[in-house]
């Protein structure tokens, strides 16, 4: 016998020994000579579809798994439930300190009120300190001058912080536990804003905040009669925004205007999204959502929130067209910040900015998911009121949640890792009468029993010869 034939014996000899020994049920048809061909093609067929039917329904487990194993419940024990108090985002209409913005110019510029440059120069800090998309048009006045041109982004960002009026105010909340709490500056499309109640505004800022826990921020609760914080002496105009703590504001959120002499009272509902703590357990693109403490990977930040990917989407999207970010941006590695040209570079495209769009006007792909646990609030009254003399100068506004939600929804795992195995197990058992000692004992025959069948044949080989 030739070696080719005498190693075709031993396959074949293999394959029945296996067939023979397996507990996979058709197999041993298949292969038992004794049979008639007609009957062991009969077998095989049976064996391949059912082969087949358990595939397809592994596939369609394995994809629901991967890709939709959460539900949304709705839950009313409401008389437990303890929820956040809304934060707040103050940014003023007008930033800039014309007195700090007058020693600039002389100290940078040698500018003052006698030269001619001097509503050029004022014009630019004022453009500088007020900066957000809507106003990137301005900068195009400033590309000429030769220097000013040669303000870096660095500069701007500094001098933006330098030229900001302070945020003075005093603050009233509905728990005097946090009397103590304070506006923090944070960065946001609109330029330099400050947050009231918020754990984002500590993450993002031209400054080192705190890094307060979310348990230390006030709660409100079905028992409270009313939950409210009233900000009052406010040094001028602003636009306020009422969002999650856990969230920030973007350029397309909705907004309160209060002016000089000039008072807001606006109430919310709200509707609470939480989360079961197994969720934890699925992978993000799983669970199609991400926690407040679940940063993108390959990211050196500390949080995620859906606005904040946006921005950072934004960004990304600003140095593909310009090559730069602006300053309200959080600096990082690769990005440099915009400086004048930069800026007007990108004035070209604020709208496509705005929107997300590449500059074939198609939507960037930016894969923000949405926050596992969020709260969404809606205006339940808005009312405001403007005084007249006595009565002396004054801006304040007061933000409340009056009536609380009887309902809230919770993601929650329906289709686990233990589900998954056990309809693995069902479906094999099912089509191949199959278990998991019968997928050791696949294994085991193309492993540790071929290599010793291998060894054991060449043994006998070489004493035959």
């Amino acid at each position: 016998m030739s070696k080719e034939d005498h190693w075709k014996s031993k396959v074949a000899y293999y394959i029945n020994d296996f067939g023979e020994g397996t507990t996979l049920h058709g197999i041993r048809y298949i292969i038992n000579k004794k049979f008639h061909p007609s009957e062991r093609l009969f077998w095989l067929a049976i064996v391949v579809l059912a082969t087949y039917g358990a595939s397809a329904l592994i596939y369609n487990s394995w994809y629901r798994y991967s890709s939709n194993p959460t539900v949304i419940s709705l839950e009313k024990d409401f008389r437990d439930w303890n929820l956040l108090f809304p934060a707040a985002t103050v940014c003023f209409l007008e930033r800039l300190n014309e007195s700090a913005a007058d020693d600039l110019l002389l100290e940078r510029w040698n500018v003052d009120n006698s030269s001619k440059e001097l509503n050029l120069y004022l014009k630019f800090l004022n453009s500088v300190v007020n900066i957000s998309y809507e106003n990137l048009d301005e900068f195009k006045d400033y590309v000429e001058d030769p220097e000013l041109v040669k303000v870096s982004g660095e500069e701007m960002a500094k001098i933006a912080r330098k030229l900001s009026i302070a945020m003075d105010y005093h603050a009233t909340i509905f728990n005097s536990a946090y009397k103590s709490m304070k506006f923090h500056e944070v960065l946001t499309e609109m330029g330099i804003c400050y947050t009231y109640s918020g754990l984002v505004a500590n993450y993002i800022s031209l400054v080192d905040n705190p890094r307060p826990k979310k348990d230390s921020l006030p709660t409100c609760n079905y028992l409270n009669s009313l939950c409210y914080a009233r900000i009052e002496d406010l040094p001028t105009s602003i636009r306020y925004y009422i969002h999650a703590p856990t969230e920030i504001p973007d350029s397309s959120n909705k907004f309160f205007v209060v002016s000089k002499n000039m008072e807001r009272d606006t109430s919310f509902r709200f509707q609470e999204t939480v989360a079961s703590k197994d969720l934890r357990r699925l992978d993000p693109k799983q669970r199609q959502c991400r926690f407040f403490n679940e940063p993108l990977e390959k990211t050196d930040d500390e949080i995620y929130s859906y606005n904040y990917c946006r921005m950072k989407c934004r960004k990304r999207l600003a140095f593909e067209y310009c090559g730069c970010a602006p300053y309200f941006y959080k600096k990082e590695e690769g990005i440099p910040i915009c400086n004048i040209k930069g800026l007007a570079c990108l004035a070209k495209h604020a709208k496509n900015l705005i929107r997300v769009h590449d500059q074939n006007g198609k939507a960037e792909k930016c894969d923000c998911a949405f926050l596992c646990e969020t709260t969404d609030f809606y205006i339940d009254k808005n009312t405001m009121r403007k005084w007249t003399y006595p009565v002396p100068c004054n801006i304040r506004f007061r933000w409340a949640v009056e009536h609380y939600s009887k309902t809230r929804l919770k993601r929650d795992i329906i289709f686990g890792l233990e589900d998954l195995l056990v309809s693995l197990g069902g479906t094999a058992a099912l089509f191949l009468g199959c278990s998991v000692l019968s997928f050791v004992e696949v294994i085991y025959y193309l492993t540790l029993r071929l290599f010793w069948f291998v060894i054991n044949s060449n043994k006998k080989q070489k004493k035959q010869t």
